[in-house]
């Protein structure tokens, strides 16, 4: 039915699709890893930022209560 030359041909075309769809998984794959590396990396500064500005927030209301003020938290600042 089939000669031996198209049977080789249809090997070749397999192979090359086979090819095809592992490149382009490890291609998705390598992405993927990408992007979940800099999401993880943009919520670590997120978290680092968060984390400084509660610290500057702490020092300022310290000062103030030290200082024998009242801290105004609406407005953030220190009523003496």
């Amino acid at each position: 039915m089939f000669g031996l030359g198209t049977w080789i041909q249809i090997g070749i075309v397999l192979a090359v699709m086979s090819g095809l769809a592992w490149s382009h998984s490890a291609a998705y794959r390598a992405g993927r890893s990408a992007e979940q590396a800099a999401f993880v990396e943009r919520i670590n500064q997120e978290n680092e930022d968060a984390g400084n500005s509660a610290e500057d927030w702490r020092s300022q209301y310290r000062r103030c209560v030290d200082a024998g003020g009242l801290f105004d938290f609406e407005t953030g600042a220190c009523d003496r």
